[in-house]
C-alpha cells in the first residue's frame, strides 16, 4: 500500500482549510435552525447566541471528527481535493476543476430527474405527494429561506462529511483488507472503491431518516424509498468523488439542490 499523504504538518493545514470550508456551510445550518428551536418551550428562554451554540455544536463536533478521519485515508487512496492540496502544499489541478464543472452540474440536474421518477413510483406505497397542492405563502417563504442552508450545508458540508470522512475511510479500510488476503495494489481496485461508494451513499441514505422522523411516521416502504432515493444521489457523487475530486461532487450537489429548489417553488405557486 503506497503513502501518498502529506507531511502532519501540511496535512493538518489541510484539514484546517477543509474545516473552515465546512464550518461555512454549519454556519447556514444554524442560522435556518435556530428559529426551530426557539419555538421548543424548554429552550425559548435562551438567548439566540446560546441558541446558535446549541445548534451548531453537534455538526461542528461531526465536522473536525470526519474532516480528520478523511485528512488520515483519502491521500493514501487516491482521493483528491483540491482545497485539501492547495492548503497542504500540494499541486491543486484548478483548471480540471474548472473543465469538470459541465459534468457537475449536468450530472446533479440528471440525479434529480431520476430521483424524481423514483419517487413517483414509490408514491403509491408511502402516502406521500411530491408537491403539497396549498399554495402557503409560509411554504414558499420557508423554500427560499432554505436555500442557504440547502446549497452550503448540503452542498458543501455533507460532501466533507459523507465523502472525505465517511467513503476514503471505507476504501481505505477495504483496500487494507484486500491487500492482506491478496496480492497488494498500489492504488484500491474499481471494486473497493464502488463498494465504499455505495456504503457511503447508504450511509447518506439512513442519515435523512431521523428528520423524517420527526414529520412523518416511518413505515417500511417510506424507509426503503428514503434511504434508496438519497443513496442514488450518494452513488453519483461518490462517483464524481472517484473520478474528479470533492469539490466537483460539492457542485453536483449543489446543482441538485438548485433544480429541487427551483421546481419546488414553482410548484409551491403553481398549485
Amino acid at each position: 500500500m503506497s503513502d501518498n499523504s502529506p507531511a502532519w504538518g501540511s496535512a493538518a493545514r489541510g484539514a484546517v482549510a477543509l474545516s473552515v470550508l465546512g464550518m461555512v456551510g454549519v454556519v447556514a445550518l444554524t442560522i435556518y435552525s435556530v428559529p426551530t428551536l426557539q419555538a421548543i418551550p424548554e429552550l425559548a428562554v435562551l438567548s439566540y447566541p446560546t441558541l446558535v451554540l446549541v445548534a451548531a455544536a453537534n455538526s461542528t463536533i461531526l465536522l473536525v471528527i470526519f474532516v480528520a478521519l478523511g485528512t488520515v485515508t483519502a491521500p493514501r487512496t487516491g482521493l483528491h481535493s483540491h482545497v485539501f492540496a492547495w492548503a497542504s502544499g500540494g499541486s491543486p489541478d484548478w483548471d480540471a476543476f474548472r473543465r469538470s464543472l459541465p459534468l457537475a452540474v449536468g450530472l446533479g440536474a440528471v440525479v434529480f430527474i431520476l430521483v424524481t421518477v423514483l419517487d413517483v413510483a414509490f408514491a403509491p406505497f408511502t402516502g406521500l405527494k411530491l408537491v403539497e397542492p396549498t399554495g402557503d405563502a409560509a411554504a414558499f417563504e420557508d423554500l427560499i429561506a432554505s436555500i442557504p442552508m440547502r446549497l452550503l450545508y448540503g452542498g458543501i458540508t455533507e460532501e466533507i462529511l459523507l465523502r472525505w470522512g465517511v467513503m476514503a475511510p471505507i476504501a481505505f479500510v477495504c483496500w487494507g483488507l484486500r491487500n492482506r488476503l491478496r496480492e497488494r495494489t498500489k492504488t484500491p481496485p474499481a471494486a473497493v472503491m464502488w463498494i465504499a461508494i455505495v456504503a457511503s451513499a447508504v450511509a447518506f441514505g439512513v442519515g435523512h431518516l431521523p428528520a423524517l422522523a420527526s414529520t412523518f411516521e416511518l413505515t417500511t416502504a417510506l424507509i426503503i424509498r428514503t434511504i434508496l432515493l438519497n443513496a442514488t444521489v450518494g452513488v453519483a457523487l461518490g462517483w464524481l468523488f472517484w473520478r474528479r475530486s470533492l469539490e466537483t461532487a460539492m457542485v453536483a450537489h449543489a446543482a441538485f439542490h438548485v433544480v429541487l429548489v427551483t421546481v419546488s417553488a414553482v410548484g409551491t405557486l403553481i398549485f
